[in-house]
């Protein structure tokens, strides 16, 4: 006799499984959420999210049902993976500039992260300066944004 590695018993489909799942309760620090899971077996869990974010949630999630999937992944911005990322725990902010395996993240002392941004803020010309002559030679409208 042998047992199968991969084989899965869950014969229930997503909307079974939310709807046996599904419950509102309060967390540990007493706040309402709404917790339900979507599958079921090893490396699945449940969702949990507080009752006053569950409406947006559900209608970002509508978004994606109306407007479909971008066939390709699109790169989020360096500012967009900052803003999604950054925190402040322990007296440490933490944030990515960029997302992916390998990616690590910057962490600054809170009680200096305001000089450490206002001497980034104070290269931003000279940054994009030395960008420029490094950058292969000029193309396209690269030029004409130069002369207006």
């Amino acid at each position: 006799m042998s047992t199968a590695i991969f084989q899965s018993d869950n014969t229930e489909s997503p909307i079974q499984v939310v709807r046996s799942t599904m419950s509102v309760s309060l967390d540990d620090s007493g706040t309402p959420v709404v917790s339900f899971a979507t599958n079921r077996g090893k490396g699945t869990g449940a969702q949990v999210i507080p009752v006053a974010q569950f409406a947006e949630a559900v209608e970002c999630l509508q978004g994606y049902v109306e407007s479909g999937f971008e066939s390709v992944a699109s790169e989020p911005s360096v500012a967009d993976t900052i803003r999604s990322t950054i925190t402040c725990e322990d007296g440490v902010v933490s944030f990515r500039v960029r997302s992916g395996k390998g990616a690590k993240p910057a962490r600054i002392p809170a009680d200096v992260f305001a000089e450490v941004i206002e001497l980034l803020s104070g290269t931003v010309g000279a940054v994009q300066s030395a960008g420029a002559s490094v950058a292969p030679a000029a193309t396209d409208g690269a030029d004409e944004s130069d002369d207006s």
